[in-house]
């Protein structure tokens, strides 16, 4: 099974060789690695290309589009593999992160649209650690994964039944924020993802991330009070929605049609809203259920 590595980088050159040699380091052998710089300004291609000129890797530059397009002109525009994985470039990896998600993907049903996903130990700049980073017991499903992603894309592993439905999704046209977060959405509403529980990187939180960890359980509570009381919030889960629906509403089940549609139009009406606030399908426990009913009140979800 042939597992491409996909690497959106952009002025990372203090931290990028270290990722790399991480990723040399698995102990999965069938690895490519696909990177494309977002028209760094720094050493970032100087080091790419040393290492391309190893043969330890492919890249190739463009214009600036931003992480998520970035990674999205990746997905779409790589050569064939069985699995893809999304790589930050300022992570490092345990040795086995691709070989044990590769076994938890090959369990699975392989005709479907597979994602992988996990735990990671999030770590300052220096890689000492800090936290644990997922929320396993937040539900894993399609309605949850329009309000919430859980785990970050550095994480993803997916397989290219995935792939050929994520390539339908034209970002230029329909628009994108955030990229893993769509993946998810789009692997939670077509086929299955995987949880893993054990943690297999490091995600190295510092002052240049793109996104960045909120944390779990009371401080998460406490990082979501202070962003809906002083944050600057928006729509952007309902905007994702509508994104969704017209993109793929004639292939979605009745479902998740019915639910996709929920979301992208609580803000049309008071009796949509009602319909929003009212709805079984969005359960969980503690603050953040509070947060989320807040959201809705206040359209801003």
């Amino acid at each position: 099974m042939k597992v491409t590595i996909l690497m959106s980088t952009y002025n990372g050159e203090k931290y990028l060789s270290e990722q790399l040699e991480s990723i040399f380091a698995q102990s999965y052998p069938n690895i490519s690695i696909l990177v494309r710089d977002d028209e760094s300004s720094d050493k970032t291609q100087e080091i790419l290309r040393k290492y391309a000129n190893e043969g330890k890797l492919n890249w190739y530059t463009g214009k600036n589009l931003g992480c998520a397009k970035s990674f999205w002109h990746l997905l779409c525009n790589c050569e064939q593999a069985d699995y893809y994985a999304f790589c930050d470039q300022d992570d490092v990896w345990d040795s086995d992160k691709i070989k044990i998600a590769v076994e938890m993907l090959n369990k699975e049903n392989k005709d479907i649209p597979l994602l992988y996903c996990g735990k990671v130990r999030a770590t300052d700049k220096d890689l000492n650690f800090k936290y644990e980073f997922l929320d396993e017991n937040f539900p894993i499903d399609y309605p949850h994964s329009l309000v919430r992603n859980i785990a970050p894309g550095c994480s993803y592993v997916f397989n290219d039944k995935l792939r050929e439905i994520l390539k339908q999704y034209d970002c230029n046209k329909y628009g994108i924020d955030i990229h893993d977060w769509m993946v998810y959405r789009i692997a939670a509403c077509f086929g299955k993802v995987i949880f893993d529980e054990q943690t297999h990187m490091c995600y190295r939180q510092h002052e240049n991330n793109a996104i960045g960890a909120v944390p779990q359980g009371f401080f998460g509570g406490i990082t979501l009070l202070k962003r809906f009381l002083f944050g600057k919030l928006n729509n952007t889960r309902s905007l994702n929605a509508q994104r969704l629906e017209e993109c793929y509403s004639g292939q979605m089940s009745e479902k998740n049609r019915y639910i996709t549609h929920v979301v992208a139009h609580y803000m049309d009406s008071f009796k949509n809203k009602s319909v929003f606030l009212k709805s079984v399908d969005f359960k969980f426990n503690g603050f953040r259920y509070l947060y989320f009913k807040f959201l809705i009140l206040r359209n801003k979800l």
